[in-house]
């Protein structure tokens, strides 16, 4: 700001006019002038003192307006962001003086230099009004012109320019004006006026640096106005008569225009030429910047970088952009390693400000695809601190969790891909890839359970968006993978139908071969199978032998069916394959054993050892060489090839299995003695071994043959305490005790664990036990002790992995068994104490308010289990049933009709049978029992739910009057599912005929 408006010559021309000539007669002029001389010195603070005494004279000084217009002066220097108010005081008193233009003209400028260009245009108008000189006027409506045009006001703008030109024409400024004035029409694309003012002032000031500009001016205006055509006539028709500042710059923009345009030469040797004139200058790097985007475009990117890097010098914004396209076409150049070095250089150059994402995003892609897993994490982590809002948080996000996923971060995972899905402001199919990738990541950690809603999800909200086929077949797989065949094959099955060309069609077909395999369907996997190998094509490098395979499953089908001689056909079909040609020899083996033909069997086997000598299955048919000859009664010959295996392979599964075997060739050679010493070798020489407790029941019944005392349990204790381990002891205890388990023996199985609780040691193997223990007491329908082991796990194992499922089993039984309250309270403890299992603990909690009749809270926890697993049938059977006991029949009917139709599993007949229950409710006879037909044919393999149905169609039939074929259907149930609920309520109601 200029603080010293009137200078000293101006000072003694005031002090020499006739006005003042009476200074003289005034006594305190010396205040005045010593006011004024600090003023000029800078000296503010005692300039205002000294003029504020002259000021308050006793008499009136006859200078009081210039003490006051100096006062405010020294006033604004002392507090320069008060100046407009300082200066209003004087305005107040003197507006119309010569001192008042100087002040308003000064305000102007104050407000034009804050931005506040309409009140500064107010004080212009106001300073121009009180007819300043000829060259004061000119410059007055000169920044009337500029502020005008900051606001838009272009017409004001136009007409304070034109009023230099007309009535000042012989200011300096004029030609300022009409080349403004010029700029003024082609930014508004006001070409005609534009080039009638620039005209002028061609005519009127030839010789003005201004009228050298035109041409300049015009391709400059065309140029930001995307005319590059326009821009390079105007720049080359003016370029010769350019001083050498206005020469580069008109070069520049030839250089940008022709870049634009796609004229590359032309465009590399303007920017060339601009190099040259401005070498050794920063200027320079605009150039290289766009000689950068010259080669890009023409896909040269190796040179593009090179160009861009010449650029990236510094840290202003061309710097960091043109840093981040040499890291983006070194990457395009496939010179990925200069590509990270370079994104990693932004990232230590520029931590926040434009680009970081683009860059931190690239960078960690880079990083991503070279393997280089934790640096992405780190990458991506500190982009997400640094960047307050991303422009793309679905992409970020959903690369970090693939980045934690394959640096076997798994939990992080998650958590990035649900970060991924909550970010509203992304795309729709943006979130569906990052739901897709997180059900993903569970599949890949083997979480099937957890990864399947997840996939099918995905399917049922839209079978026909992006990814629905996929998450359709990686649901059927992890069904298949959690070994619920049905389903998976359901699902498989529907894959195919609705999506017969997708390229995952074969491995459907394939897979839908396996289900049926797995589920003992073996003549229906036959065509499956067959299909895939009549389609498939293998690929030119194939990971894995599809075709062997899938001839391998073939073979096994007709084994498994019996037909022997039709599995010879494709396991011949195999032999030789690499992988799989050994497991083809040891089924053909296999084959011709099943066919009663031992001699070429065990030829067979031999060839497969002698043929394939380093394969897995070698110790196996050695095994089965000697079981072979067990199984026909040659113990001699069994026992000597179990031996060789024995000292062939010592240390593998087989060597134990074959020595045990050994014992069992003994006894049934009634050599017994010797069978006891096979077997105590089996605890001596494979104590890990899972034949351990079989050896022991080995010598338990050879010394029962012998007539000898039992002395087994003895022999086992004596191996413990041979094996100190605790955990060796505890493994065999719990082992022991699940085998029972597993193969039903549920009283021993109770006793077992209930000796493992009392001696364990493995205080984390405890909840599993007690879970365990509970299990079997609910198989013999001991619910009191079964309750009582859950109730051990959830007050005294909290940690435990078993505390959520022990509630939920709590609930269960509390449900079934009319104790709802227990049950209510132990589903809203899960809910109240652990993050799990929150779906079934609403789903609990809903079914136990519904059977004590309170709808309402029922609905709520059925809705809460829907939100938290969208679209679960299982939540919809639940509302449903509650929309059925408030008599709301067509809301409960839509609610089961969509699920019947749409479930090929358990919710959907249950759906299909309440459907029934609904007819039934309403006495509408006929079609409840057309209803429960259905559940017959459409569910058939959901057998409680067939039963029930059954049984309600006998009621119905009684209903109509038809008791003939009620109770054929009674007898039906009672011979078809004996020992079940129904076929009790069967018998009553035959009893009560």
């Amino acid at each position: 700001m200029n603080k010293k408006l009137i200078p000293v010559f101006l000072l003694i021309a005031l002090l020499a006019n006739p006005l003042n000539a009476r200074q003289h007669d005034d006594p305190s002029s010396h205040l005045f002038l010593e006011g004024v001389r600090l003023y000029e010195e800078g000296l503010f603070t005692e300039a205002e003192r000294t003029l504020g005494l002259y000021l308050r004279s006793e008499h009136t000084p006859p200078q009081r307006e210039n003490a006051l217009f100096y006062m405010v002066q020294a006033q604004a220097g002392q507090n320069p962001e008060h100046a407009a108010f300082y200066y209003e005081q004087f305005l107040q008193e003197y507006s119309h003086s010569q001192n008042a233009r100087a002040l308003l003209t000064e305000i102007g400028n104050l407000k034009k230099r804050d931005g506040s260009f309409s009140e500064a245009a107010m004080y212009y108008e106001r300073a121009v009004k009180l007819n300043p000189p000829y060259e004061e006027a000119a410059r007055i409506h000169y920044h009337l012109g500029e502020s005008y045009g900051e606001f838009h006001d272009y017409d004001n703008a136009a007409a304070n320019y034109n009023t230099i030109a007309d009535r000042y024409s012989r200011s300096k400024l004029a030609p300022e004006a009409l080349f403004a004035l010029g700029r003024l029409y082609l930014n508004n694309k006001k070409f005609d006026e534009s080039a009638n003012a620039f005209a002028r002032l061609r005519q009127l000031y030839p010789l003005s640096p201004e009228a050298g500009r035109v041409g300049t001016a015009l391709g400059e205006s065309y140029f930001q106005q995307g005319m590059y055509a326009e821009a390079v006539e105007a720049l080359r028709g003016v370029l010769a008569s350019l001083d050498e500042e206005g020469e580069a710059r008109a070069v520049f923009l030839l250089a940008e225009s022709s870049n634009y345009l796609g004229n590359y030469d032309q465009a590399t040797t303007w920017y060339r030429r601009y190099i040259n004139l401005k070498d050794d200058t920063e200027d320079v790097r605009f150039a290289h910047y766009g000689m950068g985007w010259v080669y890009h475009r023409q896909e040269v990117y190796h040179w593009a970088a090179e160009s861009f890097g010449r650029a990236a010098v510094g840290d202003d914004e061309l710097a960091r952009k043109a840093l981040y396209y040499q890291a983006v076409n070194e990457k395009l150049a496939g010179r990925l390693e200069n590509a990270y070095r370079s994104f990693e250089s932004f990232g230590n150059r520029f931590s926040t400000g434009e680009w970081i994402e683009e860059a931190y995003f690239e960078w960690a892609v880079i990083a991503f695809e070279v393997g280089f897993y934790g640096e992405a994490i780190e990458i991506l982590l500190s982009m997400i601190r640094n960047v307050p809002e991303l422009n793309n948080p679905g992409d970020v996000y959903t690369l970090l969790g693939e980045a934690y996923f394959a640096n076997n971060e798994y939990t992080s995972a998650i958590a990035a891909f649900d970060a991924a899905e909550s970010a509203v402001e992304i795309d729709d199919d943006i979130k569906r890839q990052a739901r897709f990738q997180r059900a993903w990541v569970m599949y890949q950690n083997n979480a099937f359970a957890q990864a399947q809603p997840g996939f099918e999800q995905l399917y049922s909200e839209d079978p026909s968006a992006i990814l629905s086929g996929e998450a359709l077949f990686w649901s059927a797989d992890s069904y298949y993978s959690m070994e619920d065949y049905g389903t998976a094959l359901a699902q498989f099955d529907r894959f195919v139908r609705e999506y017969p060309n997708h390229e995952f069609a074969g491995a459907a077909h394939y897979s839908i071969g396996w289900s049926y395999f797995k589920l003992g369907q073996y003549d229906r996997a036959i065509a499956p199978l067959r299909r895939f190998l009549s389609e498939y094509e293998a690929p030119p490098i194939q990971l894995f032998p599809y075709d062997t395979d899938t001839r391998l499953r073939l073979g096994d089908a007709q084994f498994a069916m019996r037909n022997y001689s039709e599995a010879l056909t494709y396991y011949n079909q195999a032999v030789g394959a690499e992988p799989g040609g050994d497991y083809a020899m040891y089924q053909i083996a296999n084959s011709y054993y099943r066919m009663e033909q031992s001699y070429e069997a065990v030829s067979t086997f031999r060839r497969l050892i002698r043929i394939y000598p380093y394969s897995t299955l070698r110790e196996q048919a050695e095994y089965n060489i000697g079981y072979i000859y067990f199984l026909t009664g040659n113990y001699d010959q069994a026992v000597e090839e179990f031996n060789q295996l024995i000292s062939r392979s010592p240390n593998s599964a087989w060597a134990a299995r074959a020595q045990y075997n050994i014992g069992d060739a003994y006894y049934n050679a009634n050599r017994n003695e010797e069978a006891i010493e096979a077997y105590r070798k089996v605890l001596r020489n494979y104590p890990r071994s899972d034949l351990i407790i079989e050896a022991v029941n080995g010598i338990q019944f050879a010394q029962s043959a012998m007539g000898d005392d039992d002395t087994s349990n003895q022999i086992l204790e004596e191996f413990l305490a041979g094996n100190p381990q605790s955990r060796t002891a505890d493994r065999l205890r719990f082992r022991q005790a699940d085998n029972q388990l597993q193969a039903g023996d549920y009283n021993g199985a109770i006793a077992s664990f209930r000796q493992y609780l009392r001696v364990t040691n493995d205080e984390a193997m405890i909840p599993e036990a007690l879970f365990n223990l509970a299990d079997a007491y609910e198989q013999t329908n001991n619910m009191d002790e079964a309750i009582e082991s859950y109730r051990n796990i959830v007050e005294n194992h909290r940690r435990s992995e078993r505390y959520e499922p022990a509630l939920t089993s709590l609930g269960r039984i509390y449900n079934d068994q009319g104790m709802y309250d227990e049950a209510i309270a132990s589903y809203q403890r899960l809910i109240d104490t652990s993050t799990l299992m929150r779906f079934e603990a609403n789903i609990g909690l809903g079914e136990g308010h519904l059977a004590k009749r309170d709808y309402n809270s029922a609905q709520q926890f059925f809705e809460r289990a829907n939100e938290l697993t969208p679209n679960s049938e299982t939540a919809k059977i639940g509302l449903g049933k509650v929309a059925f006991h408030r008599n709301n029949y067509d809301e409960a009917r839509r609610i089961f009709s969509e699920l019947a139709e749409q479930s090929t599993m358990e919710p959907g007949a249950e759906a299909q049978y309440m459907i029934g229950r609904i007819y039934q409710s309403q006495r509408f006879y006929d079609d409840a029992i057309q209803a429960y037909a259905n559940v017959r044919v459409l569910f058939n393999i959901y057998e409680k739910w067939v039963a029930r149905s059954l049984l309600r169609s006998a009621e119905c039939y009684r209903a109509i009057g038809n008791s003939s074929e009620a109770e054929n259907i009674l007898r039906n149930i009672q011979e078809s599912y004996p020992g079940t609920d129904e076929a009790r309520e069967a018998s009553q109601m035959l009893r009560g005929r």
